[in-house]
């Protein structure tokens, strides 16, 4: 399972969020060409939302290696989200109107090897013995590191009481969040962004409770909360720690009153579908 062989990392340090935007860089500039590298002489892709957002990145730990990275933007006030700015979320679809709602986004894993030259960085603040290197994820893989991902995202934003978040996604991985078992709503038209996508809201704590009752395996991972992020400042110490620090000892993520109701408020207003087209 993932906790065995993955580690999902909350860049708290300038340095972590850099090695997370050379992650986006190496897959969204190099790999899928999605923009353009010469615009990031650093090798690190950026955009207008990063200040407003949290980073997370993911380590295989059998190599030390970092292979996939994602973000949560925050809602702040006079702030748009990215699906906003692409006039995407249709926000008189979402189910709760006052609801504080973050996005999901920069979701990427990586599938390919950088070449040497792409693994030279600018991280001089980093500790030495802490590995730089990007690396790599098997297809095999692919879902136990979204899986972490997800776990990662939601957890993070349920423990600071935000328990609503978009993606803007193409067909195929709506399809695949689809069968992971996440619920989602569509909030928006199909829109060209690079290929068709659609805007989805998606109730964390409602998902993680679907997941959930996929299998006694998928419970266990989420019941395992206190490993669902660790971070980077962390890490760059001590390689080998593993819980999220804001937890205490023996925490269990089932055991909240937010998973302890009976029953959800109504969060069915509006289509529940999972792909987009």
């Amino acid at each position: 399972m993932f906790d065995e062989k993955f580690r999902v990392c909350y860049a708290d340090t300038s340095a972590g969020v850099a090695l997370h935007q050379r992650i986006r860089y190496q897959v969204f500039c190099r790999d899928k060409g999605f923009e353009d590298p010469d615009a990031f002489p650093r090798a690190e892709e950026a955009d207008a939302f990063d200040d407003q957002s949290v980073h997370f990145v993911v380590q295989d730990k059998r190599t030390g290696r970092w292979v996939a990275a994602t973000r949560l933007v925050l809602p702040k006030r006079n702030r748009l989200l990215p699906v906003d700015a692409l006039s995407a979320f249709d926000r008189r679809r979402v189910p709760e109107p006052t609801a504080q709602i973050g996005e999901v986004s920069r979701f990427c894993v990586m599938n390919s090897l950088p070449s040497a030259t792409e693994l030279a960085t600018n991280l001089a603040d980093w500790p030495a013995r802490t590995s730089l290197e990007l690396g790599n994820v098997v297809s095999s893989e692919r879902l136990e590191v979204i899986l972490g991902m997800l776990r990662a995202t939601s957890i993070f934003a349920l423990k600071r009481r935000m328990e609503w978040f978009v993606v803007f996604i193409n067909h195929a991985f709506a399809r695949i969040l689809r069968g992971l078992g996440i619920v989602m709503r569509q909030v928006g038209p199909v829109v060209e962004h690079r290929g068709l996508r659609t805007a989805y809201l998606i109730n964390a704590r409602e998902s993680i409770l679907s997941v959930s009752q996929k299998s006694t395996n998928m419970r266990e991972f989420f019941r395992r909360s206190r490993l669902a992020y660790v971070r980077i400042s962390l890490v760059a110490d001590n390689p080998h720690v593993e819980c999220v620090s804001e937890f205490a000892t023996g925490h269990a993520l089932f055991e909240e009153s937010i998973f302890r109701e009976s029953s959800f408020r109504d969060l069915n207003a509006g289509p529940r579908v999972a792909a987009a087209g």
